[in-house]
């Protein structure tokens, strides 16, 4: 028990106590000259040898309720620039598409009439050039000039026709010597189907074909006229020097 007193008595209680002993001895005097009001006016030996021992520590308390949130603060200010992210890996490939459907069939082209046709159709022409130059010797010489078919035909021309000039006569008088079976002029070649039509265009010195008829041969069977892969003109000299000339042609299939 009076270790429990001892625990709780400390220097104020020891001033309560003077005060107390003092007021009941009587002691007038004394009381009035040596009133304690302070721990200071002990000594500090006597005040140790009054205090108790400090008691153990209590057990923690219950946490009190917590407080209301406080307001929101201002916003602090943008922090630096991020380092960029490391490169991602590229994603897989995709499946491939289904085929698409096939188109419409286009229309058939019309029949070619190029050098890889195998013979010239039929009412179809085809046109050329033909020429000769050469140095005759003696009156009478004779050269020759081809006149070969860029397509062949699917037979020979019926007839080999050639229309000449005659001596100072020039392109526009021509087309009186020019036969039914031929047409147009030696700047147009023309030829009804089935004929071959051999234009004069100028000569030097020449004769032949420009005076005394035909001297277009066939060379497949080397009779007068023309076969299905053309003819050879020739030309004969009237006099010793130079002879030349030239001109078009045009044949038709049948």
């Amino acid at each position: 028990m009076f270790q429990r007193v001892r625990r709780h008595f400390n220097a104020t209680g020891v001033v309560a106590v003077l005060a107390l002993v003092l007021a009941m001895s009587g002691g007038a005097y004394a009381a009035s000259r040596y009133v304690i009001t302070s721990t200071k006016q002990i000594k500090p030996s006597v005040l140790k040898q009054l205090q108790g021992r400090a008691g153990a520590v209590g057990a923690q308390g219950a946490a009190g309720p917590a407080g209301s949130a406080g307001a929101q603060g201002p916003a602090g200010p943008a922090g630096p620039k991020g380092e960029p992210g490391a490169k991602g890996e590229p994603g897989a490939k995709g499946l491939q598409g289904e085929p698409g459907k096939p188109g419409e069939k286009g229309l058939q082209g019309e029949p070619g009439v190029s050098g890889f046709t195998a013979t010239l159709p039929s009412e179809k022409t085809e046109t050329g050039v033909w020429s000769t130059v050469f140095t005759a010797t003696a009156a009478g010489q004779f050269d020759s000039s081809p006149i070969s078919f860029n397509i062949p035909l699917a037979s020979a021309p019926e007839t080999a026709n050639f229309i000449g000039l005659e001596e100072g006569e020039g392109e526009a008088k021509q087309s009186r010597n020019i036969p039914s079976r031929c047409k147009g002029t030696a700047a147009k070649p023309e030829a009804v189907p089935g004929q071959l039509c051999v234009f004069a265009k100028a000569f030097e010195n020449a004769s032949g074909p420009f005076k005394t008829g035909s001297y277009l041969t066939n060379p497949q069977t080397s009779s007068s006229g023309a076969g299905q892969f053309g003819a050879v003109m020739l030309l004969e000299a009237e006099k010793v020097g130079l002879v030349f000339a030239y001109g078009t042609w045009a044949v038709t299939a049948k």
